[in-house]
Protein backbone atom coordinates (compact mmCIF):
# COMPACT_ATOMS: atom_id res chain seq x y z
CA UNK A 1 0.00 0.00 0.00
CA UNK A 2 1.26 3.55 -0.84
CA UNK A 3 2.18 5.94 1.80
CA UNK A 4 -0.65 8.50 1.32
CA UNK A 5 -3.26 5.51 1.68
CA UNK A 6 -2.05 3.73 4.36
CA UNK A 7 -1.80 6.90 6.68
CA UNK A 8 -5.47 7.82 5.29
CA UNK A 9 -6.97 3.96 5.37
CA UNK A 10 -5.39 4.13 9.16
CA UNK A 11 -7.77 3.72 12.28
CA UNK A 12 -7.82 1.56 15.35
CA UNK A 13 -9.09 -2.19 15.02
CA UNK A 14 -11.04 -3.74 17.68
CA UNK A 15 -12.31 -7.29 16.60
CA UNK A 16 -9.71 -9.35 14.55
CA UNK A 17 -10.22 -12.51 12.42
CA UNK A 18 -8.46 -15.72 14.45
CA UNK A 19 -6.06 -16.19 11.11
CA UNK A 20 -2.48 -15.69 12.31
CA UNK A 21 0.04 -12.98 11.45
CA UNK A 22 2.06 -14.39 8.53
CA UNK A 23 5.80 -14.48 9.88
CA UNK A 24 6.79 -12.09 6.79
CA UNK A 25 4.34 -9.63 7.70
CA UNK A 26 5.37 -9.61 10.98
CA UNK A 27 9.01 -8.70 10.37
CA UNK A 28 8.07 -5.96 8.39
CA UNK A 29 5.65 -4.21 10.62
CA UNK A 30 8.71 -4.92 12.87
CA UNK A 31 11.07 -4.03 10.84
CA UNK A 32 9.57 -0.54 10.44
CA UNK A 33 9.54 0.30 14.22
CA UNK A 34 12.82 -0.39 14.18
CA UNK A 35 13.51 2.49 11.63
CA UNK A 36 12.00 4.87 13.30
CA UNK A 37 13.79 7.85 14.16
CA UNK A 38 14.86 9.30 17.26
CA UNK A 39 16.42 11.78 19.41
CA UNK A 40 20.22 11.31 18.59
CA UNK A 41 18.95 8.08 17.10
CA UNK A 42 19.27 6.50 20.65
CA UNK A 43 15.99 4.03 20.13
CA UNK A 44 14.83 4.16 23.18
CA UNK A 45 12.57 1.58 22.66
CA UNK A 46 12.10 -2.20 23.05
CA UNK A 47 9.16 -4.73 21.98
CA UNK A 48 7.82 -7.62 23.28
CA UNK A 49 6.24 -9.85 20.99
CA UNK A 50 2.99 -12.21 22.41
CA UNK A 51 1.64 -14.75 20.56
CA UNK A 52 1.07 -17.44 23.59
CA UNK A 53 -2.78 -17.47 23.89
CA UNK A 54 -2.34 -17.44 27.85
CA UNK A 55 0.13 -14.58 27.70
CA UNK A 56 -2.44 -12.52 25.92
CA UNK A 57 -5.22 -13.32 28.43
CA UNK A 58 -3.25 -12.43 31.23
CA UNK A 59 -2.28 -9.34 29.51
CA UNK A 60 -6.26 -8.62 28.17
CA UNK A 61 -6.94 -9.06 32.18
CA UNK A 62 -4.41 -6.04 32.79
CA UNK A 63 -6.23 -4.03 30.87
CA UNK A 64 -9.91 -2.29 31.48
CA UNK A 65 -10.54 -2.75 28.05
CA UNK A 66 -8.77 -5.70 26.99
CA UNK A 67 -11.02 -7.81 24.42
CA UNK A 68 -9.20 -6.92 21.83
CA UNK A 69 -5.66 -7.80 23.53
CA UNK A 70 -7.42 -11.50 24.34
CA UNK A 71 -8.83 -11.87 21.01
CA UNK A 72 -5.76 -10.73 18.72
CA UNK A 73 -3.34 -13.36 16.94
CA UNK A 74 -0.34 -11.25 18.31
CA UNK A 75 -0.05 -8.43 20.85
CA UNK A 76 2.76 -6.28 21.27
CA UNK A 77 4.17 -4.19 24.37
CA UNK A 78 5.97 -1.11 23.88
CA UNK A 79 8.77 -0.73 25.95
CA UNK A 80 10.73 2.52 27.10
CA UNK A 81 14.46 1.70 28.20
CA UNK A 82 15.34 4.54 30.77
CA UNK A 83 18.84 4.15 30.05
CA UNK A 84 18.74 4.91 26.33
CA UNK A 85 16.98 7.96 27.61
CA UNK A 86 19.55 11.31 28.63
CA UNK A 87 17.79 13.54 25.64
CA UNK A 88 15.48 16.05 27.01
CA UNK A 89 13.45 17.68 24.64
CA UNK A 90 14.18 22.02 25.16
CA UNK A 91 15.64 21.10 28.40
CA UNK A 92 12.91 20.31 30.66
CA UNK A 93 11.80 16.85 29.14
CA UNK A 94 12.67 13.65 28.22
CA UNK A 95 12.57 12.64 24.50
CA UNK A 96 11.54 9.26 25.49
CA UNK A 97 7.60 9.28 25.19
CA UNK A 98 7.99 11.14 22.33
CA UNK A 99 10.29 8.87 20.44
CA UNK A 100 8.40 5.85 21.64
CA UNK A 101 5.14 7.02 20.38
CA UNK A 102 6.94 7.62 16.67
CA UNK A 103 8.21 4.11 16.95
CA UNK A 104 4.45 2.97 17.78
CA UNK A 105 2.97 4.97 15.33
CA UNK A 106 5.33 3.82 12.51
CA UNK A 107 4.28 0.46 13.48
CA UNK A 108 0.82 0.52 13.37
CA UNK A 109 1.25 2.90 9.33
CA UNK A 110 2.89 -0.33 8.55
CA UNK A 111 0.88 -2.66 9.90
CA UNK A 112 -1.98 -1.02 7.80
CA UNK A 113 0.28 -1.13 4.78
CA UNK A 114 0.51 -4.45 5.49
CA UNK A 115 -3.34 -5.25 5.34
CA UNK A 116 -3.37 -5.84 9.21
CA UNK A 117 -5.34 -3.79 11.95
CA UNK A 118 -4.30 -2.48 15.51
CA UNK A 119 -5.16 -0.47 18.59
CA UNK A 120 -2.85 1.46 20.47
CA UNK A 121 -4.09 1.01 24.58
CA UNK A 122 -2.41 2.69 26.99
CA UNK A 123 -4.75 2.21 29.84
CA UNK A 124 -3.43 -0.98 31.26
CA UNK A 125 -2.07 -1.88 34.98
CA UNK A 126 1.57 -1.20 34.88
CA UNK A 127 2.84 -3.62 37.43
CA UNK A 128 0.95 -6.23 35.98
CA UNK A 129 2.21 -6.01 32.49
CA UNK A 130 5.78 -6.00 34.33
CA UNK A 131 4.94 -9.41 36.19
CA UNK A 132 3.58 -10.88 33.24
CA UNK A 133 6.62 -10.00 31.73
CA UNK A 134 9.19 -9.88 34.08
CA UNK A 135 10.07 -6.32 33.20
CA UNK A 136 12.38 -4.65 35.41
CA UNK A 137 13.03 -1.31 37.42
CA UNK A 138 14.12 1.28 34.13
CA UNK A 139 12.03 -0.17 31.58
CA UNK A 140 8.59 1.40 31.28
CA UNK A 141 5.74 -0.37 29.46
CA UNK A 142 4.69 1.96 26.99
CA UNK A 143 1.34 0.98 24.79
CA UNK A 144 -0.32 -2.75 24.88
CA UNK A 145 -0.98 -2.81 21.04
CA UNK A 146 -3.43 -5.61 19.16
CA UNK A 147 -2.46 -6.81 16.12
CA UNK A 148 -4.19 -8.48 13.57
CA UNK A 149 -6.07 -8.98 10.11
CA UNK A 150 -9.32 -6.64 10.90
CA UNK A 151 -12.60 -9.04 11.34
CA UNK A 152 -14.04 -7.07 8.17
CA UNK A 153 -13.05 -4.07 6.23
CA UNK A 154 -15.06 -1.05 7.95
CA UNK A 155 -14.17 2.65 7.17
CA UNK A 156 -12.57 3.76 10.16
CA UNK A 157 -14.21 3.35 13.19
CA UNK A 158 -15.89 6.88 13.89
CA UNK A 159 -19.26 6.35 12.36
CA UNK A 160 -18.21 5.18 9.01
CA UNK A 161 -16.81 8.66 7.95
CA UNK A 162 -13.86 8.88 6.00
CA UNK A 163 -10.50 10.36 8.44
CA UNK A 164 -10.92 13.99 6.67
CA UNK A 165 -14.94 14.23 8.15
CA UNK A 166 -14.18 16.07 11.55
CA UNK A 167 -10.71 16.65 11.23
CA UNK A 168 -9.34 20.37 11.72
CA UNK A 169 -8.28 22.74 7.93
CA UNK A 170 -5.01 22.79 7.24
CA UNK A 171 -5.51 26.66 7.56
CA UNK A 172 -6.83 26.30 11.30
CA UNK A 173 -3.52 24.00 12.07
CA UNK A 174 -0.58 25.24 9.92
CA UNK A 175 0.76 28.87 9.99
CA UNK A 176 3.90 30.20 8.06
CA UNK A 177 6.55 32.39 9.85
CA UNK A 178 4.53 33.77 12.54
CA UNK A 179 2.37 32.40 15.27
CA UNK A 180 -1.16 33.36 13.75
CA UNK A 181 -3.79 32.60 16.72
Amino acid sequence: MEFHEAVRAHHGCTQFQTRPIPDDKLRAVLAAARLSPSQNNIQPWRFIVVRDDEQKRKVAQACPKGKPVAEAPVVIIALAVEEDIPVTIAGYISAYPLDVAVAIHTLRLAATAEGLGSQWIVDFHEEKIRAIFGVPEGIHPIAVIPLGFPSEVTAPTNGGKTMDDGRKSQNEIIAYNEYPW
